[in-house]
């Protein structure tokens, strides 16, 4: 499975001329247009809100890298509240095989390693779980386009899109039977993905509220996910996540991407980051 800077974020360079057709050519267009920016960091705020509409917010550094032969290396660091403040995650991919990722539980003074068979959990409390922190590589699933010339609105904002199905071939490393995608034909996004069970009973949605072209330090121009929603169907819970205070293509130290940053914390301070 491949780390796509975080499925949150998702930073995707803009790529209009490609014509993809067959299902799989399209998921495979998504993945690799996020080869790039080789360095980027944000803020982002995760608020989890309940079925009775009480809201919790959790405040996330989040720090990417992807200069190692392509390969996309993730940290992120939690900030607030006190319950979470302190618990760093690290995603590091691996060539044709399993990625490594490592939690540090600051309660326990130490890091471990997240296995496979909890990926399926929640992702520092929130409805995100550790597989939607990544992007599947296409060969990882069954898919098919179910229509090609979908139409759909999200937020105010009207898409033209392939709606696709997928379905894992390895369903113990996954949280659901199958999912249905809608993939914008002007960015290769998913804006809105549903999750089904064995039952074919919806049980979490996504989708993506806001789209906006930014500038890396570069001058390139990236479309970037600036806000997401997932709700669980299940929980009648929701996580809203927004995307603040983003720099791409500025080089950042590759100590955050280190067992012992995961442990202290400690990597050279960036330039502007508070």
């Amino acid at each position: 499975m491949k780390i796509k800077v975080f499925a949150i974020v998702s930073v995707l360079l803009a790529s209009f001329g490609l014509s993809a057709q067959t299902a799989n050519e399209i998921a495979k267009v998504f993945c690799d247009l996020d080869r790039v920016p080789d360095y980027n960091y944000s803020t982002l705020i995760l608020e989890n809100i309940n079925k009775n509409g009480k809201s919790e917010k959790i405040e996330i550094w989040q720090y990417g890298s992807g200069v190692d032969n392509g390969l996309k290396n993730v940290a992120f660091d939690f900030k607030a509240p006190a319950s979470v403040k302190g618990m760093r995650v690290l995603q590091l991919e691996k060539l044709k095989k399993a990625d490594d990722r490592y939690v540090y539980m600051p309660e326990l003074r130490q890091s471990r390693r997240i296995p496979m068979t909890e990926r399926t959990k929640s992702f520092g409390g929130t409805e995100f779980t550790y597989n939607d922190m990544t992007i599947r590589n296409e060969d990882e699933d069954d898919n098919s386009i179910l229509d090609p010339n979908a139409k759909i609105t999200i937020n105010g904002n009207s898409y033209s899109c392939w709606k696709m199905k997928s379905v894992p071939y390895k369903k113990s490393e996954v949280e659901y039977s199958y999912r249905i995608s809608w993939f914008d034909k002007k960015t290769y996004i998913p804006v809105r993905i549903e999750y089904y069970d064995t039952k074919d009973k919806m049980i979490k949605i996504y989708e993506c509220l806001k789209i906006e072209i930014v500038k890396g330090a570069t001058g390139i121009e990236y479309p970037l996910r600036r806000s997401n929603v997932i709700t669980n169907l299940v929980t009648g819970r929701k996580t809203i996540a927004t995307v603040k205070d983003f720099v791409f293509d500025e080089k950042i130290s590759d100590a955050y991407f280190t067992q012992n940053w995961i442990v202290t914390g400690k990597a050279p301070k960036i330039k502007g980051k508070k």
